[in-house]
C-alpha cells in the first residue's frame, strides 16, 4: 500500500482546480491586506472563506471577481489565466461573481443591467430572457428592470 504525501495531494488538487490563486498580494497604501496567498478550489466543490473582520475575505473575493487587481500573483479560473504577467481579464468576462454582504449594485445601471452584468457571453436576446427569468425567480415585477436601484 503506497502513501500519498500531502504535497502530492496539494499539487493534484491544484492541477484539477476550478479556481487557483497563487502568490496573491494586495496592499492599500502601505497596509498589507493579503500576502502570498495560495488557494485552490477543486471543481464541483463548495468552499467557504472565514475569518475575522478585516482579515481580507472581501478583498480576496474582489480580486477573484475582477473588481480589484492584486499587486502580486496569478489567478486562474478553469483553464484560463485571468490575472498574471501581462494579462488582466475584465470582471464581466470572467464568468464568476460573488454576492456581497452589503448591497453591491451599480447605481449608474438599471436593475436589469445590474442583473445582466457578466452575461455578455450570451446573445442580447438571450440576456433579456435570462434577466426576466431571474427577476421572476425572486418575485420582482419585470417593469422594475428599467428602473435604477
Amino acid at each position: 500500500m503506497s502513501e500519498t504525501s500531502p504535497r502530492a495531494i496539494r499539487h493534484s488538487a491544484i492541477r484539477h482546480s476550478a479556481i487557483e490563486m497563487r502568490g496573491i498580494g494586495k496592499r492599500y497604501g502601505t497596509t498589507p491586506v493579503l500576502e502570498s496567498i495560495d488557494l485552490a478550489v477543486p471543481a464541483g466543490s463548495k468552499t467557504v472563506i472565514v475569518g475575522s473582520s478585516g482579515s481580507g475575505k472581501t478583498t480576496l473575493l474582489r480580486l477573484l471577481s475582477g473588481f480589484d487587481l492584486p499587486d502580486a500573483g496569478t489567478i486562474r479560473i478553469g483553464s484560463e489565466i485571468v490575472v498574471g504577467p501581462g494579462v488582466v481579464v475584465p470582471a464581466h468576462r470572467r464568468g464568476i461573481g460573488h454576492v456581497a454582504q452589503d448591497g453591491a449594485l451599480f447605481p449608474h445601471l438599471t436593475v436589469g443591467q445590474n442583473v445582466a452584468f457578466g452575461l455578455d457571453r450570451h446573445e442580447r436576446a438571450d440576456q433579456i430572457g435570462i434577466v426576466a427569468g431571474l427577476l421572476d425567480l425572486v418575485s420582482l415585477d419585470p417593469s422594475l428592470a428599467s428602473r435604477r436601484p
